[in-house]
């Protein structure tokens, strides 16, 4: 896109310096490289202009192996767009294959749109070209023949992104839609129109891939290309870099720059003075003291350059660089700076100097292999030169080690490791350029991969720089505001001096326990790079965090703790890759494949990381970059915060939480993050929006789907975070946490619930519920109900209490079998059963009870164990900080808790039973809460009896309801109660009612189909025609197929082919006492039989039989159409008969 660009303020240059480093002796000659970067910026005006981004999406049939990481670049894409706040993008999404259509979305329904979508037919570009014709004439009103639209300036620019996988396939003239199209962007006066392609296999043409991007728009845009070999991560990296260059880039422009050295003097014996020491760019065979170079601007006019230098000695004095852009007098600027010598011996001026060269000799390689084609092959001398130079250039850089990398500060170390990455992401690429050529003759796909190559080069700048400033403007005031206060951050490192007992002891404990890994720094170390400590992680992002961050998978919480620049040097490094999958743990990684950034204390897979809060000191430098650490923990982008992200911070605490073995070290860990998310929420301002979810899962119906939780593990974390008073609004006593983890343990049921019963038919779903609710067995008459019958439910409740847990293999998912369910023959009584009350606990019920209980043990997600951890771990959490005084003291020991704190979790977790199923889960409920704050009353009854009703009312409405539209269904329409802990047997009563109701409709439909049965029956047998004409069912009636199959059983039945003949032809023919024939219409409307009837017909009859009823049965027919026709009529109807006949044999 143009930008307006000030005219009145010269060129600015930002941190420009030049070092030179460690000299080397090459054929006799002293060689020096070095290096020149800096920031340019082109002052802008603060002007809003609007960029119309148009996606041309190829949806052809064979690109469906893309289609996939198509689909999940257009989702990010909107959720890009939605946090650009200083831009307004209006975006068009136009699907092709052989028509182009314009997607017609809104926020709420883009998803299930662009998810609706499957790629079939061909490639039509002319279609394509023509929609998009349309869509730029009518935003620019372009050929509308008014005066005020010539001069009409909508303020906005056009980007153009073309996506396909083929070439033009189809009978429409592309070549004329391409010319019209570039017609009208000519017409475009007041903005700029770019266009950019990228191409996928081999079919793609990269030459008219390429040709639309120089030849369309105003001025060019990118090529990418990708192949399937490429693995499906880099294909979803290509699309996302496209679409975030086109967002975000203002323009290109040319920067011409010249080295001007300027020499120590010497006088030598002769009192002459002698110049030494020419500084050169280092890119080319041919070295000058002059480059240009094409920068791509991003939207505030800026771009950093980078460039190799080499000179033969470190005379110099200083150099003066002269700067223009595009030979412009008035973006043209000189500095004088003095080159910093760093040709010291350390390890890191060593890697530099290195490095340096490496980059530069596969600078120079490019520019070489750019200069072949198709009719400019190289040889096979020169593929041979260059296997063997890339092979040469991964040798050294292997020599460059990881390990002592990470003995290097952390802000020289990034430079290195960026470096580094650049050159081995460079060389591995090209290596299978050149294997390429070597395994094929040429063909456009080596065109192309040298054009993605170049690009990708082109825009090489580090990571860091196009994180935060890549041509994507994310959340721009935001960061902008808190990069500048980080910049200015000071901190109070001296605090931590003369400190005295205990304190100083707290303080040596917790340098000792966070200390990092790999450069083996304590977080004071780090403190003083304004760097921060966290521990490390490893997950998996499915494409759907975009939109639900807490559908982050948890792999593995590591008790490793890491810097922040440390675990990002070690993600660029991929110091531990697994195959093409990448080492940030997202988006692609297959289930069961873990990629691995670093290993951990005990080898355990890292791949991502989260801060710790340790101090107040030690949180001042996260505290500014809080917002782009929790984006980048979920969508990789550090730019695309959105609040409901900190939910994935929470599911982390659920997870760990939940474990069955919690080690003393990750006690440790746990107390310092929950420490870490109360400061989070606090600098966020996430309470009210955390009371909001509490108070959700509280009040509100757990079946009114709208307002509940995710995430089970992320609402019942935030318990920990908050202190007694913040709770005191929703938690007035005991009673409201009861309630609480009911509702958890019933929603948690319900979840699995829907994939328990996903597959199953609905008479076997039902006598599922039956055996809950009535059961065959009967209970002993009680003499008195006081006490015989209390011991009878308190031994049930026992048994549910403690049933062994029995093992399922991960691999068995046959649920009916895993249930003990039977398919039910339903009889009158089943449909007469009372819904005037609860039925009595029995053995069998409750023996329904521990199974289902057994299964949500090894199958529920979440799971029940899990929960019943956290619930425990949650209550001991609260005991402690009763007096809301835990997390003061925790930063007071510099982030580790006392001793006792970490004894009474273990004591309240470490607990043995012979199971953790849903009658324990209730059973710990009570033991917690069962007795109301004054410690002398219960909050409500809680016998045995009523919480084993409970429970059954749970699995109840569970399976019931495990489906949104019924659950909401039920709460919305019907207003029905679904609050087990207000009014159970209410909720109970309903289940029943449906259950039995729905029983009552199969009896009365097998009544009626007996009936009809019978009657069918008793037609067939009897010997009066007209009898059997009245029963003949109309042909969309329920049991007509029943009625076909009956009938087809010919010499079963007296006058059985009369009576098929009367059938198939729908009409009675009768003759009265003086041989008149009369005929009548029996129903509406004539069943005509299909193929599949037909078929039949012929295997049950035979050929010539079933040609004879048909025959006699259009005979019907003719007789009874007859008697409104005169004899010519009637003769060619019976020829028209005929033909119907011979084509019904025929085209069976």
């Amino acid at each position: 896109m143009d930008i307006d660009y000030n005219n009145n303020e010269p060129l600015m240059v930002h941190d420009l310096n030049i070092d030179l480093f460690e000299a080397n002796l090459i054929d006799k000659s002293v060689s020096i490289d070095g290096i020149i970067k800096g920031t340019i910026q082109i002052p802008v005006q603060q002007t809003k202009r609007k960029l119309l981004l148009i996606v041309l999406v190829d949806k052809s049939r064979s690109i469906q192996t893309a289609w996939f990481q198509i689909q999940s670049t257009l989702l990010n894409l909107f959720s890009i767009i939605s946090n650009v706040e200083d831009q307004e993008i209006i975006l068009e999404i136009l699907f092709f294959n052989n028509i182009c259509f314009r997607l017609e979305y809104n926020k709420d329904n883009f998803r299930e749109l662009i998810l609706k979508e499957k790629p079939n037919g061909k490639t039509c570009f002319a279609s394509a070209f023509s929609l998009t014709e349309d869509i730029i004439k009518k935003y620019y009103r372009i050929g509308t023949g008014l005066k005020s639209d010539k001069d009409y300036d909508p303020e906005t620019d056009t980007a153009i992104v073309l996506l396909t996988d083929g070439a033009h396939t189809t009978v429409r003239d592309h070549k004329k839609a391409f010319k019209d199209l570039r017609n009208t962007i000519d017409y475009v006066a007041k903005g700029s129109v770019v266009v950019s392609t990228m191409g996928f296999t081999e079919n793609s043409r990269y030459n008219d891939l390429d040709g639309i991007r120089r030849l369309l728009g105003t001025s060019p845009g990118i090529y990418q290309y990708s192949d399937p070999s490429d693995g499906s991560f880099a294909l979803q990296e290509k699309l996302t870099f496209i679409l975030k260059y086109v967002i975000g880039s203002s323009s290109s422009k040319k920067l011409n720059i010249k080295l001007e050295t300027i020499y120590n003097q010497i006088d030598n014996n002769d009192g002459l003075v002698e110049k030494t020491s020419n500084l050169f760019f280092n890119d080319s065979n041919f070295k000058s003291n002059e480059k240009s170079i094409n920068l791509v601007l991003d939207k505030f006019g800026s771009s950093e350059i980078n460039f190799n230098l080499n000179t033969n000695g470190y005379n110099i004095d200083s150099v003066k660089v002269h700067l223009d852009i595009n030979g412009d007098s008035k973006y043209k600027q000189i500095i004088e700076i003095k080159p910093n010598i760093k040709n010291d011996s350390s390890i890191e001026s060593k890697y530099y100097s290195k490095l340096i060269k490496l980059d530069s000799k596969i600078n120079t390689i490019l520019s070489e292999i750019e200069v072949y084609n198709q009719s400019n092959q190289p040889s096979d001398e020169i593929k041979k030169s260059y296997l063997e130079q890339f092979l040469n250039i991964k040798k050294d850089l292997d020599q460059i080690e990881n390990n002592q990398l990470f003995k290097i500060k952390s802000s020289v170390r990034s430079d290195l490791v960026e470096l580094k990455q650049q050159c081995q992401s460079m060389i591995d690429q090209l290596l299978e350029l050149v294997n390429g050529w070597n395994r094929t003759s040429w063909s456009s796909v080596s065109n192309a991969r040298v054009a993605d190559i170049t690009y990708r080069y082109l825009f090489k700048s580090t990571s860091r720089q196009r994180r935060l400033n890549l041509k994507v403007a994310r959340n721009a005031n935001v960061i902008k505001s808190e990069a500048q206060n980080f910049k200015e951050l000071s901190l109070d490192i001296d605090s931590f001096e003369d400190l005295e007992e205990p304190q100083s002891t707290h303080f040596e404990s917790s340098k000792q326990m966070f200390s990092d890994l790999l450069t083996l720094s304590d977080w004071t170390e780090a403190l003083e790079e304004k760097d921060c400590m966290g521990f490390g992680l490893s997950i998996q992002r499915p494409e759907c965090v975009v939109d639900d961050p807490t559908q982050i998978r948890i792999q593995e919480v590591s008790t490793t703790f890491i810097c922040k620049s440390s675990i990002e040097d070690a993600i660029k490094l991929s110091l531990n890759v697994h195959g093409q999958e990448r080492t940030t743990g997202g988006f692609q990684v297959g289930q069961d494949v873990q990629s691995v950034a670093v290993r951990g204390r005990g080898r355990e897979p890292i791949n991502s990381w989260l801060p710790l809060y340790i101090n107040k000191e030690h949180w001042k430098p996260i505290k500014y970059q809080l917002k782009n650490i929790v984006a980048y923990f979920v969508t990789l982008d550090p730019l695309a915060f959105s609040f409901d992200q900190i939910d994935s911070l929470f599911l982390v605490l659920g997870n760990m939480i939940s474990k069955n073995d919690i080690g003393e070290r990750e006690l440790l860990l746990i107390f310092q993050y929950i420490r870490t998310l109360r400061q989070i929420v606090i600098d966020l301002k996430a309470l009210p929006r955390i009371l909001s979810q509490l108070e959700s899962i509280l009040n509100k119906q757990i079946y009114y789907i709208q307002y509940q939780p995710k995430n089970l593990f992320v609402v019942t974390s935030y318990l920990l975070v908050l202190t007694q008073e913040e709770l005191k609004p929703l938690f007035k006593s005991n009673s409201e946490y009861f309630k609480l983890w009911e509702h958890v343990l019933e929603s948690s049921i319900r979840r699995a619930c829907n994939s328990f019963f996903e597959k199953m038919e609905q008479v076997k779903i039902d006598s599922f519920l039956l055996n809950i609710l009535y059961s065959s067995e009967e209970i002993a008459t009680i003499e008195s109900p006081d006490t015989k019958e209390n011991e009878d439910f308190s031994t049930f409740y026992e048994s549910l209490l403690n049933y062994k847990f029995n093992s399922i293999p991960n691999n068995d998912f046959e649920f009916e079998k895993l249930l003990n369910i039977k398919k039910k023959s339903f009889n009158d009584s089943d449909g007469n059963k009372s819904t005037n009350k609860i039925e009595p606990i029995n053995k069998s019920i409750t023996n329904t009870l521990i199974t289902m209980s057994n299964l949500l043990e090894n199958k529920g997600y979440p799971n029940i164990t899990g929960l019943l951890n956290s619930l425990r771990f949650i209550h001991a959490f609260s005991s402690l900080n009763k007096d809301d005084k835990v997390f003061e003291t925790i930063d007071s020991r510099f982030g580790i808790p006392p001793q006792e704190y970490i004894e009474t979790i273990k004591q309240s977790i470490r607990v043995d039973y012979p199971n953790n199923g849903i009658g324990r889960f209730i059973d710990t409920i009570k033991s917690y809460y069962g007795i109301d704050n004054d410690q002398t009353t219960f909050s409500t009854p809680k016998t045995a009896e009523v919480l084993l009703n409970h429970l059954r009312t749970m699995i109840l409405q569970a399976v019931s309801y495990r489906i949104n539209k019924h659950a909401t269904y039920a709460v919305v329409e019907k207003k029905r109660e679904t609050d087990v802990f207000t009014n159970h047997i209410e909720c109970y009563q309903y289940i029943q009612s449906d259950v039995l109701g729905r029983i009552s409709s199969i009896l009365r439909a097998i009544h009626q189909q007996l009936m009809f049965s019978a009657q069918t029956n008793a037609a067939l047998k009897t010997s009066d025609i007209g009898e059997f004409a009245k029963t003949i069912p109309q042909c969309g009636n329920l049991y007509f197929p029943n009625f076909v199959h009956s009938i087809m059983n010919l010499e079963r039945f007296p006058f059985g082919e009369q009576k098929f003949i009367i059938f198939l032809s729908n009409i009675l023919v009768s003759t009265d006492n003086y041989g008149n024939i009369d005929t009548k219409a029996i129903v509406k409307s004539t069943w005509i039989p299909g193929r599949k009837y037909n078929k039949k017909f012929f295997k049950s009859f035979g050929i010539q039989k079933t040609i004879y009823l048909f025959q006699q049965a259009f005979f019907y027919k003719y007789l009874h159409e007859s008697k409104n026709r005169d004899v010519a009529d009637n003769i060619d109807r019976f020829q028209e008969i005929e033909n119907e006949l011979n084509f019904e044999y025929l085209r069976n």
